[in-house]
């Protein structure tokens, strides 16, 4: 299942909980490479994009 998908089938409140997940994990005491940072953050984007369009 494309992520797109997974995202629209998700709670709110699990893409809240999944997003806030993703930003910890971008954060100095969990971080990993450049690379890894930058995959969380994207995904984190693109939670905030599903939840946002959801409250249009």
């Amino acid at each position: 299942m494309p992520r797109s998908e997974h995202l629209a089938d998700m709670h709110p409140d699990d893409l809240r909980d999944q997003r806030e997940a993703c930003l910890l994990l971008t954060t100095d005491d969990y971080a990993g490479t450049d690379r890894v940072k930058e995959f969380h953050a994207d995904y984190a984007d693109r939670i905030s994009d599903e939840l946002d369009s959801r409250n249009d």
